[in-house]
């Protein structure tokens, strides 16, 4: 599919990554999205520009989109820029990122698909709290709700004997993907041909059923 993202925000340079890994085509709208695209080495095709401006969308061919994805870190863009591709450009799917709960129904009421982080993070610690959390060897555990899909991310202590491995060597076969790994302190998006290192946590996804 052919996807349009409108705001070069963490969350959307991550989304493209995946997006790509999948054999989807995108394209990056934001006042910086060349530099965008050199820093992250991302291989899209980009459009610099203020993504509620109608001429950068038309030239960047937003009418032919499959879906758009309005994900800067402005609500008011996202909602505008959602407005346009859907009523000017006619762009059958629209899905926008929202910030504040409060906010959430409206761009529901506006009839996209809207998908809330603030909200997301929330149901997470209520459930985690509320103890509905499957108990398990793990360190730290949350489920995420990602297009209808419920999504639980795990991290788990690394046994010291896949040290020197390779992603692709460990993975979980009974449907659980490495997503990312902690070292040090600090979170990696995993490669398949990454070694692993002792002390490593791994971060792993699976969709529930």
């Amino acid at each position: 599919m052919q996807i349009m993202i409108l705001g070069a925000s963490r969350s959307s340079v991550f989304l493209m990554k995946r997006l790509l890994e999948k054999g989807h085509t995108c394209v990056l709208v934001d006042p910086k999205a060349q530099e965008i695209e050199r820093q992250f080495n991302l291989g899209v095709l980009t459009f610099n520009g203020v993504i509620i401006d109608i001429d950068v969308l038309r030239e960047a061919d937003i009418g032919s989109m499959d879906i758009v994805c309005a994900m800067s870190d402005s609500e008011n863009q996202n909602l505008m820029a959602s407005e346009i591709a859907r009523d000017m450009f006619h762009v059958k799917s629209v899905i926008t990122r929202v910030f504040a709960s409060e906010d959430y129904h409206l761009f529901d009421d506006a009839g996209f698909l809207s998908i809330s982080s603030t909200v997301l993070t929330a149901d997470a610690f209520i459930r985690a709290i509320d103890g509905k959390a499957a108990k398990e060897d793990y360190t730290g555990q949350c489920i995420s709700n990602i297009f209808g899909n419920s999504i639980s991310f795990t991290i788990l202590e690394m046994d010291e004997n896949f040290a020197g491995a390779k992603v692709r060597d460990v993975e979980d076969t009974e449907g659980r993907h490495i997503f990312g790994i902690v070292r040090h302190d600090s979170f990696m998006t995993t490669l398949p041909t990454m070694k692993l290192e002792k002390g490593d946590k791994l971060i792993l996804a699976e969709k529930k059923v």
